[in-house]
């Protein structure tokens, strides 16, 4: 007789995009976290309202993913994009920090979590921004801040189409590694 081994249990950050935006797509976090237990997650954690997610589970990424999508469309009835990273890969991306030694506000600084493979970007002449496109990342300075930018209506996200794309500040990038970690 053979022992069938477990799958190894792995602890995941899931960023799910545009909950909480406007009115759009609304997702109580408590709720969530509820909803994510109920369907045999554990340890489920949120962090701020914009769908932050850290919990363990045995299987695959996108799996993970996949499930956590399922979740939120059957208890809450949205389809939203979700991208998953182990524990292991947010630690990297927060360590990989492109502009590390600068002394930048890490609110001004963000990273776009792709589900693939980063093309080659180029900021257009004349945007201040800077961008640095790594593995499924894209991270981007903003120095006047997001906010106050023109990037978004130039054609530098286009490359992206297809892709499912999340952002997150640094700030809550090193705040996501730090719950995954405990």
């Amino acid at each position: 007789m053979t022992v069938e081994e477990e799958a190894p249990v792995e602890t995941y950050v899931a960023l799910l995009r545009g909950v909480n935006v406007g009115g759009r797509r609304k997702l109580p976090m408590a709720e969530l976290r509820a909803a994510l237990t109920g369907a045999g997650f554990d340890r489920v954690r949120t962090y701020i309202q914009s769908g932050n997610v850290v919990l363990d589970a045995d299987g695959a990424a996108e799996a993970v993913a996949a499930d956590v999508r399922a979740v939120i469309a059957g208890r809450f009835g949205h389809t939203v994009p979700v991208v998953v990273r182990t524990a292991g890969q947010i630690a990297a991306v927060a360590d990989a920090d492109p502009f590390a030694g600068r002394d930048l506000d890490p609110a001004k600084v963000t990273v776009s979590f792709l589900s693939g493979p980063a093309p080659a970007l180029a900021v257009p002449a004349g945007q201040p921004e800077e961008a640095v496109a790594a593995g499924t990342e894209v991270w981007v300075y903003y120095p006047r801040g997001q906010g106050a930018s023109t990037l978004e209506r130039t054609a530098f996200w286009k490359p992206l189409a297809g892709l499912d794309v999340t952002a997150r500040n640094l700030r809550t990038v090193r705040r996501l590694r730090d719950m995954a970690a405990a």
